[in-house]
């Protein structure tokens, strides 16, 4: 059995465990991160960075990298089908989620950062702090983070009781194309709503199209779906999509699960954090910049407070549980606000989108969240 006994323990290599791996090893701290597959890996899926997500990335000197791989929008536009409600400055870094991993993975191995892949959790002997995986490794470590996503191991086997995710009634398709288009573009309707943006300069395009039905697809993002049921789902929508989707060379489809919020998301020597913690519905993009959030908080509290974890674990609980739940429940209502059917709250909801600042105020939330703020006003509180 290996002894890393010094080191905080990351199961995960995603946004967050290695947003957390990068916070930790700037700071000298002593991390290892266990990844189940055999390689550092992201499905190439568009992300978007609003403001609260990239302070963390700024305070970790990764500006230069996300400007050289992503897009930054001018305008947001929001339509109801082909009717245009409102056009808005945009404030969010849109890239391909593989780029993000890229440049996150290279800077933890850069500050001298150690992964050891192919190393699938199946057990944690609480009294040693021994984790133990599926290829019979076993090591004992300092302190364990779950970063091992909505599905995680240790959420379900200490914090869940063993319930699993709950199918949120939404579907998703997803893809790339090609377009001219350089804004961010939103479309309602009913049922339905489809988010796309470019990711990079060459205007590679990312689409996103929700739908809520019963039929429940399986939670993977690398379920394929097929372009004719694609345009079905949006053939109301406007007729620019219609070839958006065409020079889609891959289409996915999959199942948006939740689980409900917890009131806590610590135990003994056990901390969670990303979708382990709190899995988000897309509608209002934060599900990464929320990792982000969770794992520059932890990394900040552990250099700050040196390494105590009961004073770590106290102050995290703290600034993060109402944060996440609070979004987690936003993001729910806003997948309500985007799906409405009834003729008469879909004009209502388009009148308040067009007349009021009401989208501005509900972004404001999260977008103004200064991360590396709160940790010091609440140390200092």
């Amino acid at each position: 059995m290996d002894d890393f006994s010094s080191h905080i323990g990351i199961i995960g290599g995603g946004i967050a465990g290695f947003t957390l791996g990068c916070t930790l090893k700037k700071y000298g701290i002593n991390t290892v991160i266990f990844e189940k597959e055999s390689m550092a890996s992201e499905s190439g899926a568009g992300i978007s960075i609003s403001p609260n997500g990239v302070i963390p990335l700024e305070h970790l000197d990764l500006m230069d990298d996300l400007k050289s791989n992503s897009y930054k929008s001018q305008k947001g536009i929001l339509k109801y089908k082909s009717e245009l409600l409102l056009e808005m400055p945009s404030p969010v870094y849109s890239m391909n989620r593989r780029d993000l991993m890229h440049i996150l993975y290279k800077r933890y191995k850069d500050l001298g950062g150690e992964v050891l892949f192919d190393h699938e959790l199946t057990s944690i002997e609480g009294a040693t702090k021994e984790l133990v995986f599926s290829n019979s490794n076993s090591y004992k470590i300092n302190h364990i983070v779950a970063c091992d996503g909505i599905r995680s191991f240790i959420r379900e086997n200490f914090f869940s009781k063993g319930l699993p995710p709950i199918y949120s009634g939404y579907s998703a398709w997803r893809g790339f194309a090609k377009s001219d288009n350089r804004n961010v573009e939103i479309y309602f309707g009913p049922n339905r709503h489809l988010v796309s943006y470019p990711i990079n300069e060459n205007l590679e395009r990312s689409f996103t199209g929700i739908v809520k039905t019963k039929n429940q697809e399986v939670e993977s993002w690398k379920e394929k779906g097929s372009h004719e049921n694609l345009v079905k789902d949006f053939k109301d929508f406007n007729k620019d999509l219609s070839s958006l989707f065409s020079s889609a060379k891959e289409i996915y489809k999959w199942g948006i699960f939740i689980r409900p919020p917890l009131k806590s998301i610590t135990k003994e020597n056990i901390t969670l954090m990303g979708d382990a913690a709190h899995p988000m519905v897309p509608f209002l993009g934060q599900g990464g910049c929320m990792a982000i959030e969770d794992a520059y908080t932890f990394g900040y509290l552990c250099h700050e407070l040196k390494c105590d974890f009961i004073k770590v674990q106290k102050n995290y609980q703290l600034l993060r549980v109402e944060r996440n739940n609070k979004i987690q429940q936003m993001s729910l209502m806003q997948g309500r606000l985007n799906h409405i059917k009834n003729p008469l709250l879909v004009y209502l909801r388009n009148q308040l989108i067009k007349k009021t600042g009401i989208v501005s105020k509900r972004l404001k939330i999260a977008h103004t969240y200064d991360v590396h703020d709160k940790v010091i006003r609440e140390l200092h509180s």
